[in-house]
């Protein structure tokens, strides 16, 4: 169990959850396992801060096209649920990388991976994200506040973070979010997202944008956790926990439709002008 970070005052209050992201089993079948739901307060599949802040995962949405999608959905102090979601109105949402566990010489490669997808996370959610350079940062349970960007994505060794990845791990992923109310109103919005990547086990995944076993929709799903996306019970879709022969290349249709819930066509947040970074320490 996670604990609580954070302070408590008039005006808002925080909150925190991690979504879990894809891990795999490098077997001859390339057959993928998934880790248990992790939360910062962890209770049966959903999570309640000392203050009252709940967080669940919503019902998978089903759509004719037989993709779905599913949110990570916060009840607020009024009772009322919304979407963790990042405010899309926001300039840009910046992002680092630190590739630090992968050899030099497919550094480059992986970056350009890496933009890449940021790329197509924009065509989906209709976002800027903004590249701000390379970093040695590695997410843990302790200091997302700290980091050097809204996001990082990190290839380095699972022995460096304290997230529960295993041996058999490609990747974790998720975001912090922060919640509020007073006569300022009330409401959440994502602040801090991250991927990590272990380094060893993605190197042996193909390179490129396709179909299947692929660095890139290893990093697509993580950045989809980092969105605001949970898992979906749905093969066709890149937010299934497992990754298989059969992944689809890049977002799905119930993939892209969760993005545009969570994307710019949602609308803006307005975050109080109380509520600044040095809060979340």
């Amino acid at each position: 169990m996670h604990r609580e970070q954070g302070r408590r005052s008039a005006w808002f209050r925080l909150a925190f959850a991690v979504l879990v992201a894809a891990v795999a089993v490098l077997s001859p079948k390339f057959a993928f396992t998934d880790l248990p739901e992790h939360t910062v307060i962890s209770n049966a599949g959903s999570t309640t801060s000392s203050d009252g802040d709940q967080y669940s995962a919503g019902a998978t949405v089903k759509l004719a096209s037989t993709g779905a999608y599913q949110l990570m959905n916060v009840t607020l102090n009024s009772g009322k649920t919304v979407a963790a979601r990042w405010n899309p109105c926001q300039t840009a949402i910046t992002y680092e990388v630190n590739l630090s566990g992968l050899p030099k010489k497919k550094r480059a490669a992986m970056l350009k991976t890496i933009k890449a997808s940021f790329t197509r996370l924009h065509a989906a959610t209709g976002m800027t994200y903004r590249y701000t350079g390379t970093t040695t940062f590695v997410p843990t349970q302790e200091n997302l506040a700290q980091q050097p960007a809204e996001i990082v994505v990190a290839a380095v060794a699972r022995s460096l973070t304290d997230f529960p990845m295993t041996s058999r791990s490609l990747g974790y992923g998720g975001v912090l979010w922060s919640s509020w109310y007073g006569s300022q109103g009330e409401g959440a919005a994502v602040m801090r997202g991250y991927v990590v990547l272990e380094a060893n086990a993605i190197q042996k995944l193909k390179t490129g944008f396709g179909k299947g076993l692929r660095q890139s929709n290893v990093i697509l799903h993580e950045l989809g956790h980092a969105s605001g996306l949970e898992h979906v019970s749905s093969r066709k879709e890149q937010m299934y926990p497992t990754l298989t022969s059969a992944s689809p290349s890049g977002y799905a249709a119930g993939d892209l439709a969760g993005l545009a819930k969570l994307g710019k066509k949602a609308g803006c947040i307005t975050v109080p002008s109380t509520l600044s970074l040095h809060d979340l320490s």
